[in-house]
């Protein structure tokens, strides 16, 4: 994890600025494990240099992702322009194939949406359509029992093969409404569902923090906040646990507040792990 948040208004300073981050970035590629990661935050400013950089030190080919931050949730109608509410966090492996990610935990709101109103035996369940925004369309149509004739939408795509269709439909996952008059839809049970979730690339303030939300747990550990832009101990765990395991070793080579410190001590107590932690 390397913490950077900067902007630069001159070449000069840029200069500097990747006169620091390139030994470093180079020194921290050769520590990494071969399925590690890095992740490195950046505003506006720096992130299309950073970018450049990490490319050249990890390779194009080892980048994984580009997360968008909501770090402030208040609007700044102050600003010059435009009310800076995000930051960047750069994903760079050290192999890409070496990497796994580990999905997120399912949320009780996700898992409400599994219902079970026609008293399946195999479990709750929600509905998909059967159609896609991209895909093949040959003039598709299919034909279910009931006499219903399925066509995808103008503009989408057939989601499922007719062989696949014809075998759900066998196996009664086709489900057209309580009253059986309603446009087809394909059952997924939460049964057959993965353990977690495949994370996206924005992360809202309400799932990993803010800055305020730093700013209030570090004003429990001093009187006055010597940190300008912290990072909240929610935001770092999220990191760790899509990357680390329970054993891993985190380094932080902008320790700042202490905050990775803190994420790995929290999840260690929180699982049971053996994470260790480098500032």
């Amino acid at each position: 994890w390397l913490g950077q948040t900067v902007a630069k208004d001159d070449l000069t300073k840029h200069d500097k600025w990747l006169c620091m981050m390139t030994p470093r970035l180079k020194l921290l590629q050769d520590l990494l494990t071969d399925d590690g990661v890095i992740f490195v935050s950046a505003d506006d400013h720096e992130q299309h240099h950073l970018r450049n950089l990490m490319d050249e030190v990890f390779g194009t080919d080892n980048f994984v992702t580009n997360i968008i931050w909501q770090k402030k949730y208040t609007q700044s109608n102050d600003a010059k322009y435009f009310s800076d509410t995000h930051d960047f966090i750069v994903v760079y492996a050290k192999k890409l194939e070496s990497f796994t990610i580990h999905p997120l935990v399912r949320t009780e709101e996700q898992n409400a949406r599994y219902e079970n109103p026609d008293k399946d035996p195999r479990g709750l369940w929600a509905t998909g359509p059967l159609h896609a925004k991209s895909g093949v369309d040959s003039g598709y149509s299919y034909k279910f029992k009931n006499g219903v004739v399925w066509q995808p939408p103008v503009g989408t795509y057939p989601r499922y093969s007719k062989a696949t269709l014809e075998k759900a439909e066998f196996e009664k996952r086709i489900w057209f409404g309580q009253k059986g008059d309603a446009v087809p839809r394909m059952k997924k049970y939460l049964s057959e569902m993965k353990d977690g979730v495949t994370p996206k690339t924005l992360w809202l303030y309400g799932e990993v923090g803010s800055n305020d939300d730093a700013k209030r747990t570090l004003k429990e550990l001093f009187n006055d906040n010597p940190f300008e832009s912290p990072k909240p101990v929610s935001l770092i765990e999220r990191m760790i646990h899509l990357s680390c395991d329970k054993d891993s070793i985190i380094l932080d080579s902008f320790a700042g507040s202490g905050t990775t410190a803190h994420a790995v001590l929290d999840l260690n107590k929180e699982d049971g792990g053996k994470r260790k932690f480098i500032l």
